[in-house]
């Protein structure tokens, strides 16, 4: 198994975020679909924006975002909370399956 990003070319993983705080987005709706978003508000994490995501489902989001957590705590106490709150519902999600 091995990341997108390095099998790929252009070198982008398998997944871009969208910046909702930059996006004028509409919601998905049954007769219209998917509608276009601005084109700053897609980050692909190219240069110095990379980024990793988890998914919960991940069979191993549970320690990832655990760990992530532990070492948030000495700099906010109650954003590590939420985020290990993230780590528990990994760990009881009822389709872990490892990441492809």
């Amino acid at each position: 198994m091995r990341l997108d990003r390095n099998i790929t070319n252009p070198r982008r993983g398998k997944y871009a975020l969208i910046k909702l705080r930059t996006a004028e987005i509409k919601t998905y709706t049954q007769t219209d679909g998917w509608l276009a978003v601005k084109a700053d508000a897609v980050d692909f994490g190219n240069g110095d924006s990379d980024f990793f995501v988890i998914r919960l489902k991940d069979k191993y989001a549970a320690p990832a975002l655990a760990a992530y957590a532990l070492a948030a705590y000495r700099d906010d106490p109650e954003y590590a909370i939420e985020v290990l709150n993230l780590a528990k519902a990994a760990a009881e999600h009822p389709n872990q399956r490892q990441p492809d």
